[in-house]
Formats: structure tokens, sequence, C-alpha cells
């Protein structure tokens, strides 16, 4: 994903504007509210995901807590994997919480190593 991509998803996202970025094919992010609360949604369709990909991802959330932290994973009606966080109280962090979450769910390789 090309970091101006991210930037403005991350501006339209602060903004409160409807805001999604598809990151690959299955897997993309979007604002999504929990409650009354805004938040950030990484959805993975069942067909992205890979084999022992959830279990692992579970088990990274508990056995690292701290380090994911107000991630919380479940999987919707769709039976799409989605990991969700609030949005930060500081929006110089909502790119720390995106790469946070794509670490979670082992995608690694669709972050951009952010110079802002």
């Amino acid at each position: 994903m090309p970091d101006d991509q991210r930037q403005a998803f991350l501006e339209r996202l602060v903004s409160g504007t409807a805001a999604h970025l598809p990151l690959a094919p299955g897997i993309q992010v979007r604002a999504e509210r929990a409650g009354n609360r805004p938040g950030l949604a990484l959805h993975v369709a069942r067909e992205a995901l890979q084999a022992g990909q959830l279990q692992r991802i579970l088990e990274r959330r508990f056995e690292q807590a701290l380090a994911f932290d107000g991630c919380f994973v479940y999987l919707d009606a769709q039976d799409m994997l989605v990991i969700w966080h609030a949005l930060p109280a500081s929006n110089s962090t909502l790119d720390r919480t995106l790469s946070q979450m794509l670490s979670l769910a082992l995608l690694h390789a669709l972050d951009v190593v952010s110079n802002h």
C-alpha cells in the first residue's frame, strides 16, 4: 500500500468521513463504530486467511496482551475476521495503531513503515 493512500485514509478517518482502505484481495481497513465509540477495523475475509492464522492471532493477542492492548478480535456475521481498535485519543498515534493491528493479524507485508 503506498504511503500516500494510507495517509489520505487516516486523514479521512480523523475528519469523521466514511473511510475504507483496501489492502489486498479480501483484506481492508475501515472506520467502524462499536456502540457509540468510533474505531478502526481490519477485516479479513475467510478466504484470505491462511491455515492456522486465526489461532495464531488469538494466541498472540493473549500471550502479548500489553503489546496488543485495545485490539479486539472476533468473527463477524459474515464469518470475516475483524480486529477492532477504538480511535486513539491522539491522532498522531493512529498510524501506529494501524501498524499494531496489522502486526497482530500477521500481515506485516501490508504495513508501510512510515517516516512521519
